[in-house]
């Protein structure tokens, strides 16, 4: 909880809270200008998954590192007697809950069509937050690979490959047995389980629930798990030595 808490505070003065803000704004400005009313929705979250949304991760994950560098290269967390996997760790929830935090802004602004042209919404309000908290879900599995390759390569280029990965892979393998085994394709196979979003952005319509929906979000958890103990370990036996 004290390592939670710390976090909390070192992110307080950056601008990451408002980048919170911003990302989905902007995600929710570009889809409607490209798409207008009826479109709006179902645009918005293509183009946070696709586009913003890894993009931000990487972002956030280079601000976490910066705020470490700029207090003398994690010499306030390398003088400390702590555990650092555990420091490790809890950078990684604060990233969540960041990102959740993200969703909850996403969400209100895609409800916004609901309220002023109810009859052009393709989503009820509540599969609007559904919908955005899952597409995080789905995501949060970057977290820790963004957090290793920021510290040893700064941030242009996680964030080139991990959104041009995001972009690339769901259209290649979408529609294929190996989106179910392919990181990149589950936040789009969550979209077109959940939000009638097919790979390539066009909307195929409400489709019925399926408990498959879950297979992606499960998958995510899991990898997320397994690659944040692969991260605290590698950073701490690189801070250790």
């Amino acid at each position: 909880m004290n390592f939670l808490k710390a976090e909390h505070l070192k992110f307080k003065r950056t601008i990451s809270n408002k980048l919170l803000l911003i990302a989905p704004f902007l995600t929710t400005l570009f889809a409607w200008i490209v798409s207008g009313f009826y479109g709006f929705q179902y645009m918005t979250f293509y183009w946070w998954y696709a586009f913003l949304l890894p993009g931000m991760i990487d972002i956030l994950c280079s601000l976490a590192h910066q705020i470490e560098e700029r207090s003398g290269k994690y010499y306030s967390v390398l003088s400390a007697p702590i555990d650092l996997k555990q420091f490790e760790y809890a950078k990684a929830l604060i990233l969540i809950e960041k990102l959740l935090v993200a969703a909850v802004y996403l969400a209100v602004f895609a409800a916004i069509s609901n309220l002023i042209s109810p009859a052009l919404a393709v989503y009820s309000i509540g599969r609007n937050f559904i919908g955005s908290v899952a597409l995080i879900i789905a995501s949060i599995w970057q977290i820790p690979i963004c957090l290793l390759l920021t510290r040893k390569t700064g941030l242009l280029f996680p964030i080139a490959l991990n959104t041009l990965l995001s972009v690339l892979t769901p259209g290649l393998l979408g529609n294929t047995d190996l989106a179910w085994v392919c990181p990149y394709c589950w936040a789009a196979k969550t979209a077109e389980l959940l939000m009638g979003i097919e790979s390539n952005g066009t909307f195929a319509g409400i489709v019925d629930f399926s408990w498959s929906v879950f297979l992606p979000l499960v998958f995510s958890i899991i990898l997320y798990v397994l690659l944040t103990l692969w991260d605290a370990a590698n950073f701490s036996k690189k801070m250790g030595t």
